[in-house]
């Protein structure tokens, strides 16, 4: 039975929690959070003795592995405690809001062999794998990449995070994803340009995000890719298409679904979309178990490069809104 602790228990733990819970092989034994509210809500919903210091929850229970959900600012502490007791870390994305910390973190657990997993979930999905699988023959040349839902028009979120300093935005909370599998599938991107918009609400104290973006992002290898991105929409959407010599490939990431078009015909490929944090928790909990972290999809280094892909994709916006 493998004991785990969670730090962090606001909105994305629960998603963790409900799996972890399910598991018969797995006891939730700690959670960790400043926020008395949030700490005793998920302790009447999953379990676990409650603290509101990480340095006593570490010193006071055994633990097998933990889930880092702190906001991306609080993170160097939990990771490094974590590192210096050899407990394994499933850590929410993005690794940083600060890509220089971001680089310091990444050398300080290098140093101590920390094993810790960046939740860029995309890269776990089934579908993901069957895509790679689908184009081993073919060469993508051409990408386009659309995210969007109703934030800035529902408004259900708390306040701070349409504040872009603490939030990060459509771009460090929800792109970064794209990116980062974008950057799985196809390398790293050399050149970024972009401009944004404020359509339905113009931007003011406390209301800083970009509403509207659209991103041209060239990779090393010559593939060229548009990403846009709307907090403005009906729906919650989240799409690619990438155009090959031999096959288009329609990834919709929500539904779980893959189509590979080709001049005779289409190809369908389905999972469940939902089960997403599933794989990607299941994959830590293999590696855990098994001591085997060179299958670890993300580790911290590599969500760092995709921190840096995302601010640099942030100062094309501000670069374009500068001269504009």
């Amino acid at each position: 039975m493998l004991r785990i602790g969670l730090i962090g228990t606001g909105g994305i733990s629960a998603v963790h929690l409900r799996y972890l819970k399910k598991r018969e092989d797995v006891h939730i034994a700690a959670l960790c959070d400043i926020v008395p509210e949030h700490l005793e809500r998920r302790q009447r919903e999953f379990g676990g003795t409650g603290y509101d210091d990480l340095h006593k929850m570490l010193a006071h229970e055994q633990l097998d592995a933990v889930w880092l959900c702190t906001p991306p600012q609080v993170r160097r502490a939990p990771l490094l405690d974590c590192a210096r007791r050899g407990i394994p870390v499933m850590c929410e994305k993005p690794v940083e809001r600060d890509a220089a910390l971001a680089a310091q973190i990444a050398d300080e657990l290098d140093a101590l062999g920390a094993r810790v997993q960046i939740g860029y979930v995309l890269r776990c999905m089934p579908i993901v794998q069957e895509l790679r699988a689908a184009w081993r023959d073919d060469h993508v040349h051409v990408v386009q990449s659309h995210y969007s839902c109703p934030m800035s028009i529902e408004r259900t979120m708390p306040a701070w995070f349409f504040d872009k300093a603490l939030s990060g935005g459509a771009l460090v909370d929800q792109a970064t994803h794209n990116f980062d599998l974008l950057r799985y599938l196809l390398g790293d991107v050399v050149d970024t340009g972009g401009m944004a918009a404020n359509p339905v609400q113009a931007k003011q104290p406390g209301y800083t995000i970009d509403e509207t973006l659209a991103l041209t992002l060239r990779f090393a290898s010559g593939v060229l890719c548009t990403h846009v991105h709307s907090w403005v929409a009906d729906a919650w959407r989240n799409e690619m298409v990438f155009g090959g010599e031999k096959r288009l490939y329609r990834l919709n990431i929500f539904a779980g679904t893959l189509r590979i078009e080709d001049k005779d015909g289409a190809r369908d490929v389905t999972q469940d979309g939902a089960r997403m944090y599933e794989f990607e928790n299941e994959r830590f909990l293999n590696m855990v178990t098994s001591g085997d972290w060179s299958t670890n999809p993300c580790t911290y280094a590599d969500g760092l490069r995709t921190l840096q892909l995302t601010l640099a994709c942030d100062a094309a916006l501000q670069h374009a809104e500068a001269v504009s």
